[in-house]
């Protein structure tokens, strides 16, 4: 049973940067930490525009919450984080060091993923909750989760909820630490914390999906109703970004469904459709009404999405899937042993690749780059051994009939 973890130093005496002297005068303070535990926070599912909102950090010695709402100069932050030698560490840290260098310009060089050492380590929960159970010996609160991150100001409870998730992490990863060095497993998780960080770093936006208006129960529309909801569902996102306010908080998607059914060509017709607000329909009745008929005009072409593209297994011929299964196998029975999730040991989309590939050497299967190098040299001789044999000769696909005699 750990001792429970006393968290109350760190938040009884925290501070609330809201000024770039006080990030500067934080950071130096900081200089020379050997680790530093980060968290963010986004009220993505109350703003149209997804965006940091809030930035908890520790150290061993002290914890703070940057507010990037009040600060708009970030530039010594970026110049730290590119000069750290420190350890940064996240909890599922993919999000916040996506969101740090979309938004703010902090690129993260090196960081440890608390999220991703607990696959390693073969734990069944890998929430923060349960980490801190099980090495802090208290329960997080997360009554706050869903709690709107953008509203000003913040109160006892949102910097205390906040300050927590970062607080908990330096201690977490000392246990980690540990544990993943007596395993043999530390170098694995930090060459894949190192994937995490990169491809986070250098990731962008998603393209916008000229489909996303098929939400749920759109199958059953017609045609037409499909070309009025497109219409409709694309008036909403107009004003949600115009708005900076969650799509579905103005118009929900039942709304849309039942105006796409419906049709209804005049205000009295919108006002008996039950999910709209009327407030909203105060401010947008009209353009609602201009949608419905751009939609009952509209081309009907482009309402169907393109068919989905085959996956990698598809694509396998019947050698190729016994490759691949055989693949599986191995992996699956090192991962039971490890007991750790097969996925972590190698994706199986990665096991299709190499199946079609068939790299014939350890050289050509690091350079491959299908799995991680890590992967590669701990599966890869059992692997080879598979993927180096000769496929059987082509076998004709069935047998020529012979004509009978017609006597």
């Amino acid at each position: 049973m750990k001792p429970e973890f006393d968290y109350h130093t760190f938040i009884d005496n925290a501070t609330v940067i809201e000024t770039v002297e006080q990030l500067e005068s934080f950071l130096k303070r900081a200089t020379g930490s050997d680790i530093i535990a980060v968290d963010v926070e986004s009220a993505g599912f109350y703003r149209y525009y997804a965006r940091v909102n809030l930035i908890q950090i520790a150290t061993r010695t002290e914890a703070v919450i940057v507010d990037p709402q009040k600060i708009k100069d970030f530039s010594s932050f970026q110049t730290f984080a590119a000069q750290s030698k420190c350890m940064w560490v996240f909890h599922g840290g993919d999000y916040d060091v996506s969101m740090l260098a979309r938004d703010l310009g902090i690129f993260i060089p090196r960081m440890f993923d608390t999220r991703k050492a607990a696959e390693f380590l073969g734990q069944r929960e890998l929430g923060l909750r349960a980490l801190t159970e099980k090495y802090l010996g208290f329960t997080l609160d997360k009554r706050l989760q869903r709690c709107d991150w953008s509203r000003r100001p913040l109160t006892a409870a949102m910097i205390e909820y906040g300050l927590l998730d970062a607080v908990c992490l330096v201690p977490i990863f000392d246990f980690m630490v540990r544990e993943l060095d007596d395993l043999g497993r530390l170098d694995w998780t930090m060459q894949e914390c190192e994937y995490i960080a990169r491809e986070a770093r250098e990731s962008s936006p998603p393209l916008r999906n000229p489909y996303a208006f098929r939400i749920k129960g759109s199958s059953r529309l017609s045609q037409r109703s499909l070309a009025v909801l497109r219409s409709v569902w694309e008036l909403r996102e107009k004003i949600a970004e115009r708005h900076d306010r969650a799509a579905f908080m103005l118009l929900s998607n039942l709304a849309l469904l039942e105006i796409a059914r419906q049709m209804p060509r005049t205000v009295s017709g919108l006002t008996v459709i039950k999910h709209i607000s009327r407030d909203f329909l105060n401010r947008h009745a009209s353009e609602i009404q201009a949608a419905i008929r751009e939609g009952m005009e509209a081309d009907l072409s482009g309402l169907e999405p393109p068919p989905r593209p085959r996956d990698r297994q598809e694509l396998l011929n019947a050698w190729e899937g016994e490759l691949a299964k055989a693949l599986r196998e191995i992996r699956d029975d090192l991962a039971n042993k490890m007991q750790i999730p097969a996925s972590v040991l190698a994706p199986t989309h990665a096991l299709y690749d190499l199946a079609k590939v068939r790299p014939e050497s350890m050289g050509q299967l690091i350079q491959s780059e299908i799995l991680h190098e890590w992967q590669a040299r701990l599966l890869g001789d059992e692997f080879l051994s598979i993927l180096q044999q000769e496929p059987p000769q082509k076998i004709r696909k069935g047998r020529r009939r012979r004509r009978r005699k017609v006597s």
